[in-house]
């Protein structure tokens, strides 16, 4: 597995077709998944996007990989990838489906700041990102992709209100559903925007390792209150929620990077990597070494029948 300094983070206009087919900005985009493999084939490696990314599979197999779990693909796979996510496909020729993209800008246009952290599948890094549709729920999603897709291609009165519209019911759908195939997802509303507004800030102030102190007096509550949040919620410590993080990052550097387990420590602000290592193996039961080497067996295996891309 080739392995470069920098992960490719994309945004949407970085998609082959995006200039000669539905230019929409750079916001919004969607289109049959069968056609944006044939234009986009090559996109190969693991990477991240700027941008959410739904995809409702209806044809075909394979495995995708999002942040080091694999889910199984297959017709009724539904996937949502968040910004910041790292993901790899590996899905056979005969795949096809419905891929949309929108970033968040696009969609709070015209709802508040705090919608989408209000769905379930967007609201937190422990929510999953796989739905397993069955044949009137996919149906019903379906209906819901080609309404958008009618608007996105007609470009009539208010169409991209309409879109916004159409995307809301379709997340308003899809929450519907997230409780009965998660049957250990939270569900306190309230409780889950706060749950967002610390791992946001655990997302910017990751590498700086500053005391829960310093988010909760961001988020004004104390420290008590933060780990009473996060055991409501999510059943974990704060600084357990932090090192999770801190790890997903060593995780996407050791795998996706060349740089050295030392380079990685610093760049993740550990002075002492004999320190690290050992925070490494206690949270995967791995070395650094040990896991980058079997990310790299894992991913040369010989897969004849299936291609990457995206």
């Amino acid at each position: 597995m080739s392995k470069t300094n920098a992960l490719p983070v994309f945004d949407i206009s970085n998609f082959e077709d995006y200039n000669n087919c539905m230019k929409f900005e750079t916001n919004f985009y969607i289109r049959k998944f069968s056609d944006h493999v044939s234009e986009n084939t090559f996109i190969e490696k693991p990477h991240g996007h700027n941008f959410y990314l739904i995809l409702l599979i209806t044809e075909g197999s394979g495995t995708h990989t999002i942040d080091f779990l694999e889910y199984t693909v297959f017709p009724g796979a539904m996937f949502i990838v968040s910004p910041g996510q790292i993901h790899q496909w590996h899905v056979s020729k005969d795949v096809d489906g419905y891929i949309l993209c929108f970033t968040k800008a696009f969609f709070l246009h015209d709802f508040d700041t705090e919608k989408l952290t209000r769905f379930p599948f967007f609201n937190s890094t422990f929510s999953s990102p796989y739905f397993k549709l069955n044949a009137l729920e996919q149906e019903d999603l379906i209906s819901k992709y080609q309404l958008i897709l009618k608007e996105y291609k007609n470009r009539g009165l208010n169409y991209e209100e309409m879109i916004r519209i159409f995307l809301n019911a379709m997340f308003i759908e899809l929450t519907r559903l997230y409780p009965k195939q998660n049957e250990n997802a939270p569900k306190f509303g309230h409780d889950l925007i706060l749950l967002n507004r610390y791992e946001a800030l655990v997302d910017k102030y990751f590498k700086l390792h500053r005391p829960l102190s310093c988010y909760s007096e961001k988020m004004h509550i104390t420290v008590r209150q933060l780990s009473y949040l996060c055991k409501k919620t999510v059943g974990k410590k704060p600084s357990e929620i932090l090192i999770d993080r801190i790890m997903l990052e060593a995780k996407r550097l050791i795998i996706h990077s060349d740089l050295s387990i030392a380079s990685i420590s610093e760049t993740l602000n550990y002075n002492d990597s004999s320190y690290f290592i050992r925070l490494f193996k206690k949270a995967t039961q791995q070395t650094p070494e040990q896991f980058r080497q079997s990310q790299f067996e894992k991913y040369t295996l010989s897969q004849d029948h299936l291609f990457p891309f995206l």
